[in-house]
């Protein structure tokens, strides 16, 4: 089988076979939606609940409505931590709130609870259930398929009757305790996880029912009507997104610089990793799991924040992080005999082409703010780094042994090539010098003429990098073939940007790219796809066409990550000062630094001509 033949398939056959079976389970198995209770009942709920947490004395609540699902929940949450949970059953809301009020004096973090108002009060109301049927899926009789495709993730909650007893495990605690997408169908594609993890899932309700050895009880799906105060309400744990607009996206994208400055550490290095769901971050002085090419490529959005806002905070630790670079540098002894330097990590043993490509793109960004050529210098050594590991057809070697000093010819790493080019198109801006013009020319013939083929306009990799570089640069390069490459791209992916009205139960993921129903969409291929579809949009105006199509799948995806950024409307349940980071999906609580470059990235470039 060739690579380009493994790649069509890889890109096509799990979406058509997961597509297959979607309208069979939605059919079946689909919980309906009831009427959302209105503001005015939700303010009613919430003073209630509130008046029994800072009294201690339950409010009767005047809401008398139908709860399909005969019970409701109170989480209260203090510094992202859920410190109470109690429920209530009965057929009427007011009945349901009346008993679960009557819980919450005797919860023990409520009686340690010394300031009230800084707690924050989420009501579930159980809308349907699931009855009569396994939460497995068992008319599906296929081994493995019922955890993978049981779970509307982060809108369905699952539950059980044990010893007489009626246990909830409500959408967000699923989310929290990682319980979902804990299965990978297919080695060829990592990243795609779905399902539950069904038998931690049955241990968590047999302990809260009291009968920790319970075993054989079944299970039920159930959705709930969520919401927080001040009177918000909640799908699949977020708030109502932002307004859109080019100032608010200006404003999320500045967001996102305070949060990478907030997680930087003194010696310049990032606090990588963030779980917002437990409070853990990755230690900048210590930890070995790091990136040098996102380290590189998060310090080039600061830099490209810097030169679009001008915030002068965002000037030293733009230095810090290259200062770290510096010492890498200087540590690594890549350069020791040769005409060239590259960015190496204190825990690699080779050099990997895209920290020296992005460390060279965020310096050339650097110098784009400040018109400052002071990092001029180290950025030409690590250039000519790239040139040495450029092959005459334009494609690029991806690592190269400093010990050695012999690069690999066998092994292609994902963006690499792309990020290389692009940071010789940058280079050129900077510099005006022919040779790095010449060569991110070869650069990108090399990427765009890969998919010279019968099956290339139909499928494309992660091709972000290719558009950046397409439209970095012009005018140097007018070539068409960039830009109709660029066109198409964003043609192939328009098909995977869930659209208005497209799924029913899934109305939240409206502009975010996704393959299937059944599995949630990561944020940062919505920031990075929508980087290279501004590179596209640029490029056509550049060529005089203004593409609406391409104009609005920008906004569309751009409207989605609005929604998705922590932010203080809906950090409730994040511990830790997370507020302008992007966790890796709805139901992923983890922020990591390239979540928020890529993202961020768009956003601030997007709000140059979105206002227009």
């Amino acid at each position: 089988m060739t690579r380009r033949t493994a790649l069509v398939l890889v890109w096509t056959l799990p979406s058509a076979i997961l597509l297959l079976v979607t309208a069979l389970v939605y059919r079946s198995f689909h919980i309906p939606e009831v009427d959302r209770l209105d503001a005015g009942a939700r303010a009613q709920v919430l003073a209630c609940a509130r008046a029994g947490l800072a009294s201690g004395l339950a409010t009767p609540c005047p809401v008398h409505a139908s709860l399909p699902g005969g019970a409701l929940a109170i989480t209260v949450w203090l510094d992202g931590r859920a410190i109470a949970r109690v429920d209530g059953f009965a057929d009427d809301i007011g009945a349901a709130m009346d008993a679960a009020t009557k819980l919450l004096p005797a919860q023990k973090g409520i009686q340690q609870l010394r300031e009230p108002g800084r707690a924050r009060i989420q009501v579930d109301l159980v809308t349907g259930l699931a009855r009569g049927e396994s939460v497995l899926f068992d008319k599906l009789a296929v081994p493995g398929i019922a955890e993978m495709l049981a779970i509307n993730p982060g809108v369905d909650g699952i539950g059980a009757d044990i010893a007489g007893k009626r246990v909830l495990l409500l959408p967000h605690e699923l989310v929290l305790a990682r319980l979902l997408s804990t299965k990978r169908p297919s080695n060829a594609m990592p990243d795609l996880a779905m399902g539950m993890d069904t038998k931690r899932i049955e241990q968590m309700l047999a302990s809260r029912a009291g009968s920790p050895t319970a075993k054989g009880f079944a299970l039920f799906r159930f959705h709930t009507d969520a919401f927080v105060d001040p009177n918000l309400p909640l799908y699949r744990g977020e708030t109502p997104r932002p307004p859109f607009s080019a100032k608010a996206l200006r404003d999320a994208a500045l967001a996102g610089g305070h949060y990478l400055v907030e997680h930087l550490g003194k010696n310049g290095r990032y606090v990588y990793e963030h779980d917002t769901a437990n409070g853990y971050q990755t230690d900048p002085l210590r930890s070995s799991n790091y990136s040098m090419p996102r380290h590189a490529g998060t310090t080039y959005f600061l830099a490209q924040l810097y030169r679009i806002t001008k915030e002068e905070w965002l000037r030293e630790p733009i230095e810090r992080a290259f200062a770290h670079l510096a010492d890498l540098m200087a540590a690594g002894h890549c350069g020791d005999g040769m005409d060239f330097d590259c960015v190496i990590d204190k825990t690699e043993g080779q050099s990997q082409l895209g920290s020296t490509a992005l460390a060279v793109v965020a310096l050339a960004e650097y110098q784009r703010a400040t018109g400052s050529d002071r990092y001029l210098p180290v950025s030409t050594k690590l250039a000519a780094h790239l040139l040495w590991m450029q092959r005459p057809d334009g494609s690029f070697r991806h690592l190269y042994d400093p010990k050695t000093k012999k690069a690999d010819d066998e092994s292609m790493l994902l963006y690499y090539s792309g990020e290389a080019t692009l940071a010789l198109a940058r280079m050129y801006e900077v510099t005006k010098d022919e040779r790095y013009g010449k060569a991110a020319e070869r650069g990108l013939d090399w990427l765009v003429d890969w998919y010279d083929f019968f099956m290339g306009s139909f499928f494309f990799g992660e091709e972000h990098w290719t558009c950046i570089s397409a439209e970095a640069i012009w005018p140097y390069a007018k070539k068409d073939k960039y830009r109709s490459f660029c066109d198409d791209y964003g043609r192939f992916l328009r098909d995977q940007q869930v659209g208005a009205g497209e799924l029913d139960d899934e109305s939240d993921w409206e502009g975010a790219y996704n393959v299937t129903p059944f599995v949630t969409p990561f944020n940062t291929p919505a920031g990075s796809r929508t980087e290279a579809m501004i590179s596209a949009y640029l490029l056509d105006r550049d060529h005089g066409d203004e593409n609406p199509p391409l104009r609005a799948q920008i906004a569309n995806a751009l409207a989605y990550l609005l929604g998705q950024q922590i932010s203080p409307a809906n950090d409730f349940a994040t511990i830790g000062g997370a507020d302008g980071g992007l966790p890796g999906s709805p139901i992923d609580r983890t922020v990591r630094i390239d979540y928020v470059q890529h993202v961020c990235s768009a956003m601030i470039r997007a709000s140059e001509f979105l206002n227009q």
